[in-house]
């Protein structure tokens, strides 16, 4: 074999050595991808590498599927906060409240609804929902909502899951809505200051809110809160309302408050509502006793106060409001 020859052929065995070398070293160039996949490629990106620190810092309120396909829900024993709101169609929707506590799966998520707007707006908190109907997303601009909409430009910060139908199946986290917050630079809101302490009250064992119980509906909704001791323990039509990984859901307060409902006419959205949210009266549950209250709304969010004027003062823990349409029928057991 020839110099020459002996060259070649050491070039050409040398050279699949050569090129896994540069493959291990850096990956090649892929090709211009389908714009489809270069967005999915741009959002993927942007959850992971946040603009600031992925610390959430800030409340961030969540809209939760109460329909009964959602049951059983993820999340809402680690919110510190829950509204509870007649929606449509004799069928409750929750806006959860996250600050101190981590949450792994939260949901299902659902879409927001004007009143939602007006709370979150009121307290400044960044809002996770997946649309809404057409005054509620029409709200969120002029309203100046921190907005984490799954379906119009945050989709990376919510999954899907397998075992429920869609729209039942629509889930995020704390830590996803950690980085939202932080990749979007949203100014961070807390859970205001509530005020400390006890009053005396009427003993109660149990309250029972019947939320829907109307033919047109085809179906009867009670809530009940139990005193067990420690905590109020929360019931779906008299069982206990449990997570999906088991947990029994309760609440050291629960406000019940009453609130004008209207009629909001929505072109997709049959029987929508809203609420007058400005004064009214209600109850505060607190360590197996009972109070009268009254309730403002404005800017800042919500106030409860004693019937001696005094604020209504609220215990460390889980916090759960009722806003309860005028004429809800509402009992107790002492």
């Amino acid at each position: 074999m020839t110099a020459s020859r002996w060259l070649r052929l050491s070039a050409l065995l040398l050279l699949p050595v050569a090129l896994l070398a540069a493959g291990c070293g850096a990956k090649s160039k892929p090709s211009a991808a389908h714009p489809a996949h270069q967005k999915h490629q741009q959002a993927k990106a942007k959850a992971k590498t946040p603009q600031a620190p992925a610390t959430i810092g800030s409340a961030v309120a969540v809209t939760i599927d109460n329909a009964p396909g959602a049951w059983p829900q993820s999340g809402l024993t680690r919110a510190d906060l829950v509204f509870e709101f007649m929606a449509e169609g004799g069928i409750t929707r929750y806006l959860a409240v996250f600050w101190h506590q981590s949450a792994a799966k939260i949901g299902p998520v659902r879409s927001t609804r004007i009143y939602f707007d007006n709370v979150v707006a009121a307290y400044g908190w960044p809002l996770a929902h997946a649309g809404g109907n057409v005054d509620a997303l029409k709200a969120i601009g002029p309203l100046g909502i921190k907005n984490i909409d799954q379906i119009y430009g945050s989709g990376q910060y919510f999954w899907r899951t397998s075992d429920r139908p869609m729209p039942h199946n629509l889930y995020t986290s704390t830590k996803f809505l950690e980085l939202a917050v932080s990749a979007d630079r949203y100014a961070p809101a807390s859970i205001p200051a509530m005020p400390r302490g006890k009053f005396s009250g009427e003993k109660t064992s149990s309250a029972l809110i019947t939320y829907a119980d109307n033919p047109s509906y085809n179906w009867v909704y009670q809530v009940g809160w139990s005193w067990n001791g420690t905590a109020w323990t929360r019931l779906i039509d008299g069982k206990t309302d449990v997570t999906q990984g088991g947990n029994a859901v309760t609440a050291q307060n629960v406000a019940i408050i009453y609130a004008p409902q209207f009629p909001d006419p929505d072109p997709y959205t049959v029987g929508a509502v809203n609420y007058t949210l400005q004064s009214g009266s209600g109850w505060l549950l607190e360590d197996g006793r009972r109070a009268a209250i009254t309730w403002k709304f404005a800017s800042g969010g919500f106030t409860y106060t004693l019937g001696n004027g005094s604020p209504a003062p609220f215990q460390p823990g889980h916090t759960w409001v009722e806003v309860l349409p005028d004429g809800t029928p509402l009992s107790y057991t002492p």
